[in-house]
């Protein structure tokens, strides 16, 4: 009996527990250097940048240094923006800024 227990202790314990996950490389990143333009904010570039507003966290991570208050941006600052090795513009950025920045200041939708 005692010899039973050890073997299937030996069993489980040199048993493979679960199988390696190969994960897709991470597509190669270029870094764009944004110079801040009067109304623009975190959310905002995020928009731009990645198509996601609330990904704004990664702008202000990437410039810790840089960027003393997340709610007010300097014109004039320069930020670091970290995006994926073919990304393209998707829109013209001040249009955008003019477009949204009222409805996002007043809580409200168009």
């Amino acid at each position: 009996m005692k010899l039973a227990i050890q073997v299937l202790i030996l069993m489980f314990f040199t048993a493979p527990l679960a199988h390696p996950v190969d994960f897709p490389p991470e597509p190669p990143k270029k870094v764009i250097a944004h110079t801040v333009k009067k109304g623009e904010e975190l959310h905002l570039l995020a928009g731009y940048y990645y198509l996601d507003c609330r990904k704004w966290v990664k702008i202000y991570q990437a410039n810790l240094g840089a960027i003393q208050n997340p709610n007010k941006l300097i014109p004039g600052q320069e930020l670091y923006v970290i995006v994926d090795a073919d990304w393209e513009p998707p829109f013209d950025l001040d249009e955008y800024v003019e477009t949204w920045r009222p409805y996002l200041l007043s809580g409200s939708t168009p």
